[in-house]
């Protein structure tokens, strides 16, 4: 096929599934750019061979430097049209970028291999995530001090790791490496670490003040933000739901006439089942009938520009919540933003109301109530009901 027939053929594909003009502006510059590169090459007929090195042209002409635009569109761009080579049609699904990997091919093998034993013991995702870091973060320091595999490793270089580590990671750190002792059956680097304690941080939780939650409610009812991201927002405020579940959330969890939302956690694996309030009800009800465009999928929170596929991970979310607080004006300070600072007010708020902390804890997926208990420290009413008299303290003591 001729390039200027793949490449219109990629343009007319683009219109049809719903991309806006400023989406389709931006390919048409890339396929300009990329038709001169062919004439310069005398390439007319495309190929998988003949895209790659336009797509591994990423050295900036003006700069001479790597451009990280330039490896984005023109490898997506690259990818497209050899989709429509190999299968006859253009896959416009989102190409999540590569995870990093260690460098050394001897311990890239040890990390994949790792990987596929997670896969196999852990079905939480999140979890598998965690304990991966840990061996990640492990070999690199392992190639930084050229440690060459696994059973090289001694005693003395995971006291130098934990050396290096941050003190306020050292609990994760602790465990990610109890699991990775135990996978390599290295029973005298598990009991090297056996006795030693990180210590515990007990951090202040950032919590949002009635003006600042006014203020967000304002330009959810006023329309200043669109109506998916309110209602997002309105459903983190109110049932402290995690990221990982709220891109997960069906249509069908939500149960208009016994009006409950129902998920399963994916932290914990709980089927969880919340009263759905009128505010985040009528939320959700505006924007399926108003703004929810015909998406092809089941979800209840999909992206506004086509594809409309459902939100990919907690950085979607973290970018709308970090959108209604901007319009609503609140500034971060030293405060965490995105859907846990909602996790964090939800949880908050029902401390207040004196709900019981078991039930708390149930709500957001807490393994156990001492879990949640810090929260407690965010109900300064109660916390002044607890501040001992300061009478006659200072008045000494006689025997």
């Amino acid at each position: 096929m001729s390039i200027d027939e793949i490449c219109e053929l990629l343009l007319e594909a683009l219109a049809y599934a719903g991309y806006n003009k400023n989406t389709i502006f931006n390919y048409r510059g890339v396929i300009r750019r990329f038709k001169a590169y062919c004439r310069e090459n005398g390439i007319t007929e495309y190929s998988p061979n003949a895209g790659q090195p336009y797509a591994d042209d990423v050295v900036s002409a003006k700069t001479g430097k790597f451009s990280n635009n330039r490896y984005h569109t023109q490898g997506r761009f690259i990818r497209l049209l050899n989709s429509y080579y190999y299968n006859g049609e253009f896959n416009f699904e989102m190409m999540k970028r590569g995870k990093i990997q260690p460098e050394d091919p001897v311990h890239l093998q040890i990390y994949r291999d790792y990987l596929s034993f997670l896969s196999e013991a852990y079905d939480n995702e999140n979890t598998r995530h965690f304990y991966e870091y840990g061996m990640y973060s492990l070999l690199q320091y392992m190639h930084r001090n050229s440690v060459a595999d696994t059973e090289s490793l001694t005693v003395e270089d995971v006291y130098g790791y934990l050396a290096e580590s941050k003190p306020e990671r050292l609990r994760e750190i602790l465990c990610e490496l109890r699991s990775v002792f135990r996978y390599l059956n290295r029973e005298d680097l598990t009991n090297s670490i056996a006795g030693i304690h990180g210590p515990r941080f007990k951090r202040i939780i950032p919590t949002l003040t009635d003006e600042e939650l006014d203020r967000i409610k304002d330009v959810i009812d006023q329309k200043t933000v669109s109506l998916r991201d309110g209602a997002i927002v309105l459903t983190g405020l109110t049932c402290g739901i995690r990221a990982c579940d709220l891109i997960k959330l069906k249509l069908s969890d939500i149960d208009w006439s016994n009006e409950t939302i129902s998920f399963r956690q994916s932290k914990t694996g709980n089927i969880v089942c919340l009263p759905l309030t009128p505010t985040v009800g009528n939320a959700i009800a505006r924007y399926l009938c108003e703004e929810r465009p015909d998406a092809d999928t089941d979800h209840l929170f999909v992206r506004q520009l086509a594809p409309f596929s459902p939100l990919t991970d907690h950085a979607s979310c973290h970018a709308i919540v970090t959108r209604v607080f901007r319009k609503a004006g609140i500034s971060k300070d030293s405060r965490i933003f995105g859907m846990h600072m909602l996790r964090h007010n939800a949880a908050s708020t029902m401390v207040k109301n004196q709900v019981p902390i078991e039930t708390i804890a149930a709500i957001l997926g807490h393994s156990s109530p001492d879990t949640t208990d810090i929260y407690i420290t965010t109900d300064a009413e109660r916390l002044r009901e607890c501040v001992l008299p300061m009478v006659n303290i200072s008045m000494e003591v006689l025997p």
